[in-house]
């Protein structure tokens, strides 16, 4: 009996990733995609369950000639996150703070090139209250037809 207890409890800690990207996807489909049109989704999910004061960092390949457009979609619960876009240099390419937040960024890349998007949820003022709130940060690219 202590054995089956044991196991069970090792395969709830392992599925427990896997029902956070599983609710990440659900949220992501349903709240972000639709803000992606007229682009098409390029089929690449990124996202990541974030707390306030984490922070998270991709990089994504970008093709010469191509109009993109660039979604972070953060959870309610998170408010707005800041999160920006650099080139391999660490050149800031486009900034989105939470105090002015925009979801998206349109562009164009004249050669092809992988670029950063890094996320940063802002601490949130708990107001006495302890618990720990976690989120889903999800990353999209659209493009042109």
């Amino acid at each position: 009996m202590k054995q089956t207890l044991k196991f069970l409890a090792i395969v709830c800690l392992a599925a427990a990733p896997l029902a956070g990207n599983a609710q990440c996807r659900s949220f992501a489909k349903n709240k972000c995609m639709p803000e992606m049109a007229p682009y098409k989704f390029n089929q690449t999910f990124n996202a990541a369950q974030l707390a306030p004061g984490e922070e998270a960092e991709v990089e994504l390949t970008f093709y010469s000639g191509q109009e993109y457009r660039l979604l972070v979609c953060a959870h309610p619960i998170l408010g707005a996150v800041n999160w920006k876009l650099a080139d391999a240099a660490g050149t800031t390419l486009f900034e989105s703070k939470a105090d002015a937040p925009k979801e998206n960024f349109e562009f164009k890349v004249a050669t092809t090139q992988k670029l950063t998007v890094h996320i940063d949820v802002p601490q949130a003022d708990r107001g006495g209250n302890n618990m720990l709130t976690v989120g889903c940060v999800a990353i999209l690219v659209g493009y042109k037809e």
